[in-house]
């Protein structure tokens, strides 16, 4: 294992399950942002949608889709390049852990974006996701939320996404899993 905290095996199934989606990062990234922002409202105020003023909702926000598709290639350089060439995949974490440096982005934003973007791959891949990629895709994100820092002890408010009736684990139901892997 490198600096990545993932298999070979790991890698090539997250490698494969990119490349069934890396061809409509635009629509796939404004999907994943629309339902962080369903689940998680406290969210859209991470965002600037200003550059768009014409648009009638955030579905049809201009400015939305730049921001997922970054926020995507990002993920995708991570796993395009990064798998390669451990040093890259550094690289490109400081980056993007310096870019979010004067945001209040915390390690459990990165768990909750990973764990509504790993519901939404389950969506869209449906019988095409291998039953390896949820554990191998949560490990990534752990490596990437290592990278920010700790969530504050004053515990902010969710308004939406806790539904005792969802059937999703939660983000420390996800860390515990992925904890007790080999």
């Amino acid at each position: 294992m490198d600096q990545t905290g993932l298999t070979a095996s790991e890698k090539i199934t997250l490698f494969s399950a990119w490349g069934l989606i890396r061809k409509d990062l635009d629509v796939h990234g404004r999907n994943v942002l629309l339902l962080l922002f369903h689940k998680h409202p406290r969210y859209i105020a991470y965002f600037d949608f200003t550059d768009d003023p014409n648009a009638q909702s955030l579905v049809d926000n201009k400015s939305l889709y730049d921001q997922a598709i970054h926020v995507f290639k990002a993920v995708g350089a991570l796993i395009e390049y990064g798998f390669k060439d451990p040093v890259l995949f550094d690289a490109t974490l400081r980056k993007i852990t310096r870019r979010h440096k004067d945001r209040p982005v915390y390690t459990e934003d990165i768990l909750t974006i990973g764990e509504v973007l790993l519901n939404y791959l389950e969506q869209a891949l449906g019988r095409q996701m291998s039953d390896s990629l949820p554990d191998a895709f949560w490990k990534l994100f752990q490596t990437i939320a290592g990278r920010f820092p700790a969530t504050p002890k004053t515990p902010i408010a969710d308004e939406g996404g806790d539904d005792a009736n969802d059937p999703q684990p939660t983000t420390s139901q996800r860390q515990d899993r992925a904890s007790d892997a080999p």
